[in-house]
């Protein structure tokens, strides 16, 4: 049976200094790994305890062949003899952020977390640690394996995915100087893309800031200008048919590195060498860089420019309409997303920004046939898998990062891994209390990604012009199949009353036209959209049904996973005022992760394009946008939630803080004074709620406490950001 200690999931975090600094995997090497227990470096690691000696890494060569794009996180497994158990056993744990481009990183970390173990590795039971980073480009595992006490130096091999070919030992050439900076690049996409996404999340892993200091993240950013023209080879997003040179995981995670770090410039540098070198058109990148820079003239002028030199360069007109969208001037926008339509009929991206358009030209029409006509395709398989069944595990709380209520939300939901959303990691107790028309509409609301981009276009159309006026425009343009089938029998039935039966064998089929003039001018709709139009009718339904309990009695009361499901339901069909009222009401009652996730990408999409949301929404949602203290009060909390899980890089928390600092009226000093009030708020709540917590909750409490408050994690996060910001002013 699993272990019932301290957590029941998966962490890692650093001990601190007598000084406050903190010994991670970026700066291991300055510490000595002596095996004096004074001096010896700590680092708290989950720890998952085979079922059979070795089957993590016999499981992950299994898998390793079925990897299609960006693979797993590192594997770091530990295999040392139990004395209580008088065997070998295995112990493992998953990583990102580790530095890969030599063996240094990996082995020190090895080391350290061999160390920290209560039994020291001895010459008659030794200890073997195994580092496994899997290379996207090389499609293979570089595995280091190292061996206590007497490592002098640890065995290098690459595991290729491809079981024809031989394993290789590394050694001190140029093909493996490749294979090593392939793999640190392809463990740099990793922690960039998994940073915030549950679907990612693996139990029992660690997520490290591989891009601590200003030289780490320029030297970051060239690596990947360097390897954009292999791109395609990463695999892309959902919305995108298929990856390209401008639309594929590596620049995914090279414009999010550069949203934080704000080295435009140097990126710019490389990729414009990098045309040079290679004949490679990446212009398209540059502008969505100069955009990013909020160098808007530049960026007009280079779109000009290349839609001079090549007319019908799809994606350049695709990011040509969507920044006039951006600007709310769809009278210009219109004409590069119909060309971008023609040049790539295959994109959905393309067909979603012309709809935008006809929404923002109030021609509701267009944007429905637009809609129709639009391509679907479903979600690439994703490089994820069951976890191993463990014998035991052991994940202890963190040193820092502590917000008691949020921790103790953590014992209760379990892990947050894999697919799955708010109702699969709830308790059976709190699903039972919910709404089941709720949990209808939740469980229908699995749409892939085109699918949901598309739902989304549907919320605009009915902001627009209302559910009614809705309908009533799709019935004018599409012919519906009941309606189609009904017309088309009772044609059948006139023509066997007027025809002999020679006469109606004598005819082929019965067209569109002969059975009823009033159909010249109509569509099929598809299937799809017909299935969306339900979904959506539903969820409406929902919506205003609570809206008159809530006029009926404005102090209804739900349990938390019904107020997440509420305020999800009215976030869908675009009803922000309500929904955020929902989600407040659920995230001061039980924290949710997946809440914080949307509130945070629904800020950060606003703030970005403020111009285009109003006018999308109407002037009615305009007012809906999230208070700065709310902001600030769910970035501690998924702080705090993200230390808990032993992540230090929850990168949306990160760009939610720099957008609050770069706020007007605004600055790191201003954020920090408002956190310490919220944080000290918080505080004196716990200790009031502590006084009328019951036996058991005070036990799940008393494990806490030699764990330190979240304040000082997140100040040490405020001024990670500020050394980007300094640098940037110092140029």
């Amino acid at each position: 049976m699993p272990s019932t200690s301290t957590t029941r999931r998966s962490s890692v975090s650093a001990v601190g200094s007598s000084n406050g600094s903190v010994s991670t995997p970026a700066n291991l090497n300055s510490r000595s790994a002596s095996s004096n227990a004074k001096s010896k470096p700590q680092i708290i690691t989950p720890k998952i305890q085979e079922s059979q000696l070795g089957e993590a890494i016999q499981f992950r060569g299994q898998i390793l062949p079925e990897f299609k794009e960006l693979g797993q996180p590192d594997l770091v497994h530990i295999s040392k003899y139990e004395r209580s158990m008088k065997q070998e056993i295995g112990e493992y744990h998953y990583v990102t952020g580790i530095n890969t481009s030599s063996v240094i990183q990996p082995f020190m970390y090895i080391q350290t977390i061999q160390l920290n173990d209560k039994e020291l590795a001895t010459n008659k039971h030794m200890k073997v640690g195994t580092y496994c980073c899997y290379n996207i480009f090389s499609r293979g595992d570089l595995r280091i394996r190292c061996q206590f006490p007497g490592s002098a130096s640890p065995m290098v091999q690459f595991v290729p995915s491809n079981k024809s070919k031989i394993t290789i030992q590394i050694t001190d050439d140029e093909k493996s100087r490749k294979l090593h900076k392939e793999t640190y690049v392809s463990s740099l996409i990793r922690a960039i893309l998994f940073a915030d996404s549950p679907d990612r999340q693996l139990p029992g892993m660690c997520k490290f800031n591989p891009i601590q200091s200003t030289k780490d993240s320029k030297e970051a950013i060239v690596l990947l200008c360097h390897f954009l023209d292999r791109g395609p080879e990463t695999g892309c997003s959902d919305i995108y048919n298929r990856p390209s040179l401008i639309n594929n995981h590596l620049v995914d995670a090279l414009l999010k590195l550069l949203s934080i770090t704000k080295y435009y410039d140097i990126a710019i540098k490389e990729i414009e060498n990098l045309m040079s070198a290679m004949k490679l058109n990446l212009n398209v990148l540059i502008v969505k860089i100069l955009l990013l820079k909020s160098e808007y003239a530049k960026a007009v002028r280079l779109m000009h420019d290349c839609l001079i030199r090549i007319p019908r360069d799809g994606w350049m007109l695709n990011e040509q309409a969507l920044f006039l969208i951006n600007q709310n001037r769809p009278d210009l926008a219109l004409l590069p997303a119909m060309k971008s339509v023609e040049c790539l009929p295959s994109e959905f991206v393309c067909w979603k920004n012309l709809i935008l358009v006809y929404i923002l030209q109030n021609d509701l029409k267009n944007a429905l046939l637009a809609l129709n006509s639009s391509p679907m395709y479903v979600n690439k398989r994703k490089d994820i898998y069951s976890a191993l069944k463990p014998s035991n595990f052991e994940f202890p709380f963190p040193l820092e990062g502590k917000i008691e209520n949020v921790w103790k939300d953590c014992e209760t939901f379990g892990c947050i891994s894999g697919p799955g959303g708010i109702v699969e990691f709830s308790s059976n107790a709190e699903v039972s209390k919910t709404n089941k028309y709720r949990l209808k509409v939740y469980d229908e609301m699995k749409l892939n990604y085109t699918f949901k981009e598309a739902y989304d276009l549907l919320a605009l159309m009915t902001k627009k012009c209302g559910w009614s006026e809705l309908l009533k425009l799709r019935s004018k343009i599409f012919v519906m199949e009941d309606e189609y089938n009904e017309v088309v029998n009772s044609e059948k039935i006139k023509e066997n009353k007027s025809e002999d039966t020679k006469t109606i064998k004598d005819k082929s089929t019965i067209s569109l036209t002969e059975i009823s003039t009033r159909f010249k001018t109509k569509r099929l709709s598809e299937k799809w959209l017909d299935s969306l139009f339900l979904i959506f009718y539903e969820n409406l339904k929902n919506v205003l049904i609570y809206q008159n309990e809530l006029n009926a009695n404005p102090d209804i009361q739900f349990c938390p996973l019904e107020w997440e499901l509420v305020a999800d339901e009215c976030f869908r069909v675009h009803y922000f005022k309500e929904s955020i009222v929902a989600y407040e009401t659920c995230i001061n009652k039980r924290f949710s992760v997946f809440a914080a996730l949307k509130l945070l990408n629904h800020f950060l999409s606003y703030t970005t394009n403020e111009r285009a949301f109003d006018a999308l929404n109407g002037e009615d949602e305009s007012s809906a946008k999230l208070d700065e203290d709310f902001i600030l009060n769910i970035c501690c909390k998924l702080i705090s939630w993200s230390a808990r899980f032993y992540s230090e890089f929850p990168l949306i928390c990160f760009q939610a803080l720099a957008t609050l600092i770069n706020l007007p009226d605004s600055d790191a000093t201003v954020v920090k004074s408002k956190l310490e009030y919220k944080l000290t708020e918080i505080e004196q709540q716990q200790q009031q709620k502590r006084m009328d917590m019951t036996t058991s909750d005070k036990a799940v409490y008393r494990e806490m406490d030699n764990s330190q408050g979240v304040m000082a994690l997140v100040d040490r996060y405020i001024s990670w950001l500020q050394q980007f910001d300094q640098e940037e002013f110092s140029f």
